[in-house]
């Protein structure tokens, strides 16, 4: 059977798709080439001509491919308040993929302006909010549905997946990141084998760390790589489009192994069980395993990333709770005097509407940027 344009497939497992951005669109397409089995793609986004668009151009990929990959739109506001719940209960998808948040990660470098100056002072973590309100909203929506969803999620899972499994929320894992940069390294060495390689490495590692001793680590076939930083460098100088590409055709094998169990994935992800930071895994239906190298054990990894989060300026603790530094909180009270020094997963809904109404004083304000600096245009 060849993917159509629209309209689910007969007798497949669903995915639902929350977006239509540029990595949402790259997954996608990506998966309709990857699939492995039969699937139906449901694509929700609060424009409706952009979900039947993306649908079209997908469909139009799996007919190429030979894959029974069907694609259907949908058109729900969830971030201005639609239920999620009916399309989950009726789909009973095996994923919800999130890839929409308040926060666009292309703004960084294509609309400067005060409100992007505040974000590059304090970090990317000082937009969790505008991340995590929503993600913890359709996470919570799926399970109340009901049914043996997985919840997947791509908006700054670093950071996120941590603050929404706190509350009670699970989410298996995330995409982008660690992943991007996993595909792109195997590409410069040669390395044919997902497996071969593995990568400690946090959203804060698509730019460079200002420390040596903060970069990423690596290690191919459990030897270490040693000193990495020449090879991400030239990683890191490509266009972010081509990374958020890796990490989408890295996502859609991410989906294959969770929709078909014999599938199977070894290669890396951000904020699996809500871990901080990104890892090497092994993914096969819904259990997902670290593949750490052999001399490093779970607790010293997790505190690796847990320490390279405070380059993004914030970092979430085992509890769900969020505390940026204190380079981060002083950028922040510059514009927001009474900015939290501490919160948690009760406080995202409150926190993301004064985040909504202070970017809206800010963006009308001119940038005094000058520069390339930390962003998360690669998700």
């Amino acid at each position: 059977m060849t993917g159509t344009t629209t309209g689910a497939v007969t007798g497949a497992r669903g995915v639902v798709v929350m977006g239509t951005g540029a990595f949402a669109g790259a997954l996608v397409r990506s998966f309709a080439h990857l699939a492995s089995g039969p699937a139906t793609v449901h694509v929700v986004s609060r424009d409706l001509g952009r979900a039947r668009d993306l649908c079209a151009v997908a469909g139009a990929h799996a007919a190429l491919a030979g894959t029974a990959v069907g694609f259907s739109p949908h058109a729900l506001d969830v971030p201005g308040g639609d239920d999620l719940r009916p399309l989950l209960a009726r789909v009973r998808p095996a994923a919800l993929v999130l890839c929409a948040s308040d926060q666009s990660p292309a703004e960084m470098r294509s609309t400067p302006s005060a409100w992007t100056d505040l974000v590059r002072a304090a970090g990317f973590g000082v937009t969790l909010p505008l991340q995590a309100a929503v993600v913890l909203r359709c996470a919570r929506a799926s399970a109340e549905a009901g049914g043996d969803t997985a919840v997947i999620n791509a908006c700054f899972p670093d950071a996120v997946n941590g603050m929404v499994c706190a509350a009670g929320v699970p989410v298996l894992c995330g995409l982008g990141n660690v992943s991007s940069l996993a595909m792109a390294l195997r590409a410069h060495l040669g390395v044919r084998e997902a497996s071969r390689l593995r990568l400690l490495a946090h959203h804060a590692h698509l730019h460079p760390p200002p420390s040596p001793a903060e970069e990423a680590l690596a290690w191919l076939d459990d030897r270490s790589l040693g000193d990495v930083a020449d090879i991400l460098g030239r990683i890191r100088a490509r266009p972010r489009e081509h990374l958020n590409e890796m990490g989408a055709a890295e996502g859609a094998a991410v989906l294959d192994a969770v929709l078909h169990e014999e599938r199977g994935y070894a290669g890396h992800v951000p904020g699996p069980r809500g871990l901080p930071g990104g890892y090497p895994v092994t993914i096969t239906g819904r259990d997902v395993s670290l593949r750490l190298p052999p001399e490093t054990a779970e607790g010293e990894a997790v505190a690796w990333n847990t320490a390279r989060a405070e380059l993004d300026g914030l970092v979430v603790d085992r509890h769900g709770t969020a505390r940026p530094t204190p380079r981060a909180l002083r950028a922040l009270r510059r514009h927001w005097p009474d900015a939290p020094a501490a919160f948690g997963p009760r406080d995202l809904d409150d926190l993301r509407a004064e985040q909504l109404r202070l970017r809206r004083r800010l963006r009308g304000l001119p940038s005094h940027h000058s520069g390339e600096g930390p962003d998360a245009a690669a998700r």
